[in-house]
Formats: C-alpha cells, sequence, structure tokens
C-alpha cells in the first residue's frame, strides 16, 4: 500500500480482498456510482469494463446523489467481463483448483498417491510430505489451467474462430465462479456450523483472559448439530446448482460476444462438456470415504 497506493493494492495485489470481490460479483447487492467522471479518474481504472460497479474507491469519493444500491439477480455481476484480464483468469483457475486439491487430499485415491511418491522420495527423508503437498498443490493448478486453455481453444473453434483463444478464456472464466463457490460451500458448510459455534464461547471471553460476560465462556460445541446426510445432501445440491448456474451465465455470455445465435450455441457444447466432467469429479471427491492417515502411519 505504500508503494501503489490503498485502493491499487487492494484491488490488484490483495489475494483476500481479489477472492471476496470475485465473490461479490455473484451477490443480489451492488454499489454503483453514476457519474462516469470519477470512474475515468479512479486509481484501478474501475470504468473499464463499461460502469462503475462495485468499486468502493469511486463510492467513497461521489456524492450521495452520485451513489447507487442496487438489487440484481444472483450472479448477474458476472456478466460483467470488460474488465478481466488474464490475471484473473489464472486466479479464478486457483480459487477453483486448490478447494479441489483440498478436497481430493482426503480420498483414498490421493492417500494412496501419497504412501507410493513417500517411498519413491526415500532421499529427501523428513522433507518427503511436505514436498509432496506442494507438488500436489502446484500441481492442481497447473493441470487446471491446461485442460481450461485446452477447451477455450476447442471452444473458439467450435465457434468459427470468431474469437482468439486468449479472448474465449477471458471472457468465460467467471462463469466458474459459481462452481467455485459451490465447492467451497460443500466443503465447508459442514465446518462452519461446527467450528462457528466456538463465537458463543468467545461472545464471552473475546480476549480470552478468563471472562465469562454472557455465561457461555465454557460452552462447549454441539457437532450432533450437523448430520451425516444434511452435509452430504448438502453437498450434492449445491455442486449440482452451481454447475446449473454457472450453464447459465456462460451461455449468456456467449450470446452476447459472438456475433449470431448459431456459433454462440456451438462454443458451448465444448463449455457443456467441461462443466459436466467437472460436476462428475465433484461428486466422486465428496462420495470418497475421509482418509486422514499419513504414510508414516
Amino acid at each position: 500500500m505504500a508503494l501503489f497506493g490503498r485502493a491499487v493494492w487492494l484491488a490488484r495485489g490483495d489475494p483476500f480482498a481479489a477472492a471476496f470481490g470475485l465473490l461479490a460479483r455473484f451477490a443480489p447487492t451492488e454499489i454503483r456510482v453514476k457519474n462516469p467522471k470519477l470512474c475515468r479518474a479512479c486509481a484501478v481504472m474501475c470504468g473499464q469494463g463499461g460502469a462503475c460497479v462495485d468499486c468502493g474507491e469511486c463510492f467513497d469519493r461521489a456524492a450521495p446523489a452520485e451513489r447507487e444500491l442496487n438489487l440484481r439477480p444472483f450472479g448477474a455481476g458476472l456478466l460483467r467481463t470488460g474488465d478481466v484480464s488474464l490475471s484473473m483468469v489464472g486466479f479464478v483457475l486457483l480459487l477453483l483448483s486448490t478447494v479441489t486439491f483440498v478436497g481430493f487430499t482426503a480420498t483414498p485415491a490421493w492417500a494412496g498417491l501419497e504412501s507410493r511418491l513417500y517411498a519413491a522420495l526415500a532421499g529427501l527423508g523428513g522433507l518427503r510430505l511436505t514436498v509432496i503437498s506442494t507438488l500436489g498443490l502446484v500441481g492442481f493448478p497447473v493441470a487446471f489451467s491446461l485442460v481450461y486453455t485446452l477447451f477455450a481453444a476447442w471452444m473458439a473453434r467450435a465457434a468459427g474462430d470468431e474469437l482468439s483463444t486468449g479472448t474465449v478464456a477471458r471472457i468465460f472464466v467467471l462463469s466458474l465462479v459459481p462452481i467455485a463457490i459451490a465447492y467451497h460451500l460443500a466443503h465447508y458448510l459442514t465446518y462452519l456450523l461446527i467450528q462457528g459455534q466456538l463465537a458463543i464461547r468467545l461472545a464471552s471471553d473475546p480476549l480470552g483472559i478468563g471472562w465469562n460476560l454472557l455465561g457461555t465462556a465454557r460452552y462447549r460445541p454441539d457437532v450432533g448439530i450437523v448430520g451425516a446426510r444434511f452435509a452430504s445432501y448438502t453437498a450434492v445440491i449445491a455442486i449440482v446448482l452451481g454447475h446449473i448456474i454457472a450453464v447459465c451465465v456462460a451461455h449468456v455470455i456467449a450470446l452476447r460476444e459472438f456475433s449470431a445465435q448459431r456459433p454462440a450455441i456451438r462454443s458451448q457444447f465444448p463449455m457443456l462438456v467441461l462443466m459436466v466432467g467437472y460436476t462428475i469429479v465433484s461428486l466422486w471427491i465428496i462420495a470418497q470415504p475421509i482418509v486422514e492417515t499419513s504414510p508414516t502411519g
């Protein structure tokens, strides 16, 4: 922030702000500035996407009469693709691939692969688990990027090469955000509902110094609040709905970006294959028994 300024760093450099900004595009609310002059003078060039939407910097500088707080359909913000850069493409794929990797590490398939690699890397000693985990954490985003690029090239070719592979990859990547949201929900909702109960304890002793302000300092989380059936059904429903919304968003973008309906529809067949394939992979991961053992026993 000292080098580049608060607004530029939060918009371009801070990973948490970037991630929350992507998720906010799915939200049913938006902030908007009606004065285009503020957008043109914005340090983060928020107006390059065609409208000054969800830019806190411009919203803070705008007069009250120039501010709007609007309601919109879920996912409508994902249709704004004018400000999507190749680095944002990589970041969206990173969000999707890392949460997939976390889920995959709890499957028997990963346990078996980890055991084989652990034996093969005996020369690394105590660093073996770190190296294996690092390889997986790096390998998944690389694999996701390669697969997405291949499908983007297929989409461009199916539409008659009206748009380049890079352009297709850029304008359609936001359609994957609902999948990332659904997958995070499938993996972490149960954790939130159980571990989130610790907020009841912290409300009485927020500083950890022995207070009991509300009489809940000794509260223990109720693990029975979430059953296995609820967790399973919630995960499946979230993943399926996320992929359905993603297909709808991609279809709307295709109809807008291509010159005619026919190439737009043809471009969606590869996208549909990609999303259905990832749906199958996602459902397979959550259907696997959880494995928490390590190669060291």
